[in-house]
């Protein structure tokens, strides 16, 4: 009997020792799903009790700073060309700063242009009462309060290829690689109960992501269409090479890294009023899918602590993007994207309105959207070369019959009437190449133009067949006079619709 205990006992040793150099036996005690066939992924999932996970808690007054790319491999603070910081946004009192145009010029008396980006940073964290003074004079007190706070981040976008700029729908379609990651403090905690192998890499299976709400899911590209045979993200589930959810647990920092990459379709508003010499922009809009309030959070819904989340691009946006401004990289062959400011990296405040189904209130909310936007301006060669070059030859055909004596009102009118055949023909040959809209472009007004000043040569000839015979002299002398200036009045009418070129 006691052999036998003692061999209990012995077991139990054993079983305590295996216990603590392999955690997993700790996971299979608790009788956790196995969802991943991960047991730390199943730990987590088990542990996370969490509809939303938060990067902070602060208790400030709400201030952000807008930030900037310092054009090597830094993201600095946004400031004035006086060195004083912009505003990103501010969570209270938000009727006082103007996201991404307001600037603070001093915080308690304290002169921030000639601050540093860590003083800055540090003075957002201040409790209590703060004296906030602004570029426009007026002085703003605002009482620290409590909120959560999560900033996303855009750490990679790399344009492919764009393969479709389709101008008469206003879709832009192209192909693109990105990455987006959230730190998870919630899971460092976590974590930090167990022994854990630290540098891993692990993915999160879709089962997971039907188990719990990850943070990073609400972030969202704002597309025209999602086709699923061409993309690769997070709405396309089922494609299970290429993971687009995973764990990165490296030195102590936990976060989520979330990949989308393939082609997307973008609606885009286009402005042709200046076409065929029209600039354009492109953008392609990151929306964080969460709301921003003064008094309450997603973590506890019955709580006043605020909530306010972000999305911020990293160094790699811009290093990926710079690269895509070579022309032999982009090989956009209809436009040209500008060496300077061609590509921007945007943070902008949506303010939307929003009908709330259980309140029944309509509820006002902001949002944070990150637009990259890309400029490109139209190569105008071929609708000078094939379109204006043309219609101005055919123009001075029929121009040149005022240089036809006025007594030969016969041939006068024959050529002017075949020159006006001519442009008439030659409209219908290149009028695929001409955006029908509702309203003029600078190239309609040109070619509306030329139709009146063509028209004016058989105008003259019908109407000088009345006069040739009984008063000649008149006649010749306004035809002369037309004949000059005229063309000169159509030079400055054409100089003053493109004039925006000259």
């Amino acid at each position: 009997m006691k052999n036998y205990s003692l061999t209990k006992y012995l077991l139990s040793l054993l079983l305590l020792g295996y216990i603590l150099i392999n955690p997993s036996m700790v996971f299979s005690q608790d009788k956790i799903k196995d969802i991943c066939g991960s047991d730390l992924i199943n730990y987590l999932l088990a542990k996370d009790i969490r509809n939303i996970e938060y990067n902070e808690d602060r208790n400030d007054a709400g201030i952000h700073f807008d930030y900037d790319w310092n054009k090597k491999d830094k993201i600095i603070i946004k400031r004035n060309e006086t060195n004083y910081p912009i505003v990103r946004f501010a969570l209270f009192q938000s009727e006082n700063f103007v996201p991404n145009k307001t600037v603070i010029k001093k915080i308690n008396n304290k002169d921030l242009s000639k601050l540093d980006d860590n003083e800055l940073e540090k003075l957002t964290y201040l409790s209590g009462e703060n004296i906030f003074e602004l570029n426009n004079g007026k002085t703003v007190r605002i009482i620290s309060k409590p909120y959560k706070f999560n900033n996303y981040k855009l750490s990679n976008f790399e344009i492919l290829s764009i393969q479709n700029i389709d101008t008469s729908k206003g879709i832009l379609e192209m192909s693109f690689n990105s990455s987006l990651t959230n730190i998870r403090n919630d899971f460092k905690k976590i974590l930090k109960k167990i022994n854990f192998e630290s540098n891993r890499k692990l993915e999160i299976c879709k089962n997971a992501l039907y188990e719990d709400d990850w943070p990073l899911q609400t972030v969202i590209f704002d597309e025209y269409r999602y086709d699923a045979d061409v993309r690769e993200g997070l709405k396309n589930k089922e494609l299970l090479a290429n993971p687009v959810f995973e764990l990165i647990i490296d030195n102590g920092i936990v976060r989520t890294l979330r990949t989308e990459k393939g082609v997307g379709f973008f609606r885009q508003s286009f402005d042709f009023e200046k076409f065929p010499f029209d600039e354009q922009k492109l953008i392609i809009r990151v929306k964080t899918g969460v709301g921003n309030y003064s008094d309450s959070n997603l973590d506890n819904p019955y709580s006043d602590s605020g909530s306010l989340t972000f999305i911020t691009p990293e160094p790699g946006v811009f290093l990926n993007l710079n690269k895509f401004l070579n022309p032999e990289v982009n090989k956009l062959k209809a436009w040209n994207i500008p060496k300077k400011n061609g590509i921007e990296v945007k943070s902008k405040i949506l303010n939307e309105k929003i009908w709330d189904i259980f309140t029944q209130e309509i509820e006002v909310r902001t949002q944070n959207v990150l637009d990259i936007e890309i400029t490109i301006k139209r190569n105008f060669n071929h609708y000078v070369w094939k379109i204006m070059l043309p219609v101005f030859l055919i123009l001075c055909v029929a121009w040149y019959v005022l240089w036809i004596p006025t007594e030969k009102y016969e041939a006068r009118l024959n050529t002017s009437i075949i020159a006006l055949l001519a442009l008439i023909a030659y409209n219908f040959v290149f009028q695929d190449d001409i955006p029908k809209l509702e309203y003029l472009t600078d190239l309609d007004e040109f070619i509306l133009l030329s139709y009146i000043f063509c028209l004016i040569p058989v105008f003259l000839s019908i109407g000088f067949s009345k006069f040739i015979s009984t008063n000649q002299k008149k006649v010749m002398k306004l035809n002369k006079f037309i004949k000059i200036w005229g063309g000169v009045l159509y030079l400055l009418l054409t100089l003053q619709i493109f004039k925006q070129i000259i």
